[in-house]
């Protein structure tokens, strides 16, 4: 967490307060932008892009909210303008109406460590990846999710339903010994 002076120096442009904002926060905005893109140089460049984006909009972030929560939120916005920006993600948000079948699924696995769990969840179908990480990581309703990605809010339960049968199945691979809470 950094303090308001810390933010105050990014509001006047001090070179030293944008370092302890980017070192603080560097880690946490990583792991937040490795959810939604694969490829380790694109991470990277979406990233830089985004801390720019905090750094040039830092006026417009009201002291009464967290300054963490409203970086996030930029980071996840900049990962998913690159993705529909990129030529070999844009197709994979353009569907057809897809008929949404919404079911439950069972989390009480606690023995998976989350990063195992974020592993398997960068296997699943890139645009089901995105919408699980905005729903289930990020908090995103699915109206939200549908405005994001020019969908439907029916494709997005679509998709959450999607990841979650595909975590499901590669859970039991990974754990046939934990096959009884699968059903």
């Amino acid at each position: 967490m950094v303090s308001e002076e810390t933010i105050e120096g990014c509001r006047r442009g001090e070179r030293k307060a944008h370092k302890t904002v980017y070192e603080t926060y560097y880690p946490v905005m990583l792991a937040i932008t490795r959810r939604y893109i694969r490829d380790d140089e694109e991470v990277m460049d979406v990233l830089n892009q985004s801390f720019i984006k905090i750094f040039k909009k830092i006026d417009q972030y009201h002291p009464e909210n967290s300054f963490e929560g409203w970086c996030k939120r930029i980071v996840v916005n900049t990962s998913l303008d690159h993705l529909r920006a990129n030529k070999r993600y844009r197709d994979l948000f353009n569907f057809e109406a897809i008929v949404p079948s919404y079911q439950t699924f069972n989390d009480g696995l606690n023995t998976l460590s989350m990063e195992e769990l974020y592993e398997i969840i960068n296997t699943i179908s890139p645009i089901s990846k995105v919408v699980f990480n905005m729903f289930v990581i990020d908090g995103y309703s699915h109206k939200e999710i549908a405005d994001h990605l020019n969908i439907s809010v029916g494709t997005s339960k679509w998709h959450l339903s999607s990841a979650r049968k595909q975590i499901q199945a590669k859970l039991k691979v990974a754990y046939p010994e934990l096959s009884v809470l699968y059903g």
